[in-house]
């Protein structure tokens, strides 16, 4: 009985593609509805029905049924990407596809670990690069069991002090520091960079995308002090501006926090002579817009702006960051900057 429902629910899933809804159940028992996109060795990317959403579940995080499914799945027909007409064409205003995006991810995760570094942080270096990718900057740093181990003494030096300080020497000067979690997630940390004290500059975000870094270390306390040896930049510069969140495409569930980052070469010193406009559309443009064209879109006001570290604009959008299509201008200064955000 069993495998003639597995049969009908496969053949099902077949008939229809992607629009085929199931509930998968986790090892917790959470539900979900969603649809497969597709199915790789030991995970697939499901769609969740309530958001449109794409998110990557490992089998060992749900149920055995739910594994057998997904194992006896036909990638080459069920788990097709969206439609055509929901991608946009790659260009200017689209550096890179759906389909791409997903499959970086998947190349930098699948990325071996060089010996000597443990499994924390070479998971940490490959969350790093997630983000640089996304944002538009080199994305193969790589760890440094060197660098790590200052990073570990930094995280130890402010356990023993009981908070965060970058005034303890055991190279905290030179580490973005996190409490309350885990080098692997302190990498979103820095990336929201959030807290009065950081909200000015947001130096942990910049260095994160700083474009020349191209070795890092990370490390950890048992009492949830962690640090990022961040000072590196060995590596080559790059042209033009990067972003957070990056340009074009750029997947929701690595939004963190609503302030918005724009960097590159150009910015004034004060914060006073830029004009940051964000817009919501209501459908993707053909090509950019002209600098004197009315925008068609609502207007979302920015309610804060500052001048970010390394060569940087940070800004805060009035609406908290949701799916949507964002068209961004910046002017002032030495800077005249438009861009499309579509969060997805």
């Amino acid at each position: 009985m069993r495998l003639t429902t597995l049969l009908f629910i496969l053949l099902a899933t077949l008939t229809n593609g992607a629009d085929a809804w199931r509930t998968f159940t986790d090892k917790g028992g959470r539900k979900m509805e969603a649809s497969v996109v597709k199915v790789e060795e030991g995970y697939a990317i499901l769609k969740l029905r309530k958001n449109g959403r794409e998110v990557e579940i490992h089998f060992d995080k749900l149920s055995d049924e739910d594994v057998e499914f997904l194992e006896s799945h036909d990638p080459g027909e069920a788990a097709k990407d969206e439609p055509a007409e929901d991608e946009p064409e790659t260009g200017r205003l689209y550096p890179r596809s759906k389909e791409e995006i997903r499959a970086a991810i998947r190349e930098i995760k699948g990325r071996d670990r060089p010996d000597g570094i443990s499994k924390a942080v070479h998971e940490a270096t490959q969350q790093l690069n997630i983000f640089r990718y996304l944002c538009g900057v080199p994305y193969e740093v790589e760890a440094d069991a060197d660098m790590s181990a200052k990073a570990e003494d930094a995280a130890k030096a402010c356990e023993k002090h009981g908070g965060l300080s970058h005034d303890l020497g055991h190279s905290t000067d030179k580490c973005n520091l996190a409490g309350g979690s885990g080098m692997v997630s302190s990498v979103a940390q820095y990336i929201n960079d959030s807290g009065e004290n950081n909200r000015e500059r947001r130096g942990h975000r910049a260095w994160c995308l700083n474009p020349p870094m191209d070795k890092v270390g990370f490390g950890e306390t048992d009492g949830g002090y962690s640090a990022m040896w961040c000072m590196e930049s060995g590596g080559k510069s790059i042209r033009g501006s990067w972003a957070y969140p990056g340009k074009g495409l750029f997947p929701l569930e690595y939004m963190h926090g609503n302030a918005w980052s724009l960097y590159g070469a150009g910015v004034p010193k004060s914060a006073d002579e830029v004009k940051v406009q964000v817009f919501k559309l209501s459908s993707r443009p053909d090509k950019p817009f002209a600098a004197n064209a009315d925008i068609p879109g609502s207007e979302i006001p920015v309610n804060y702006v500052s001048i970010a570290s390394m060569h940087g604009i940070n800004f805060e959008p009035e609406e908290p960051a949701k799916r949507g299509i964002y068209w961004v201008t910046v002017r002032g200064g030495g800077i005249r900057e438009s861009y499309l955000v579509e969060l997805y």
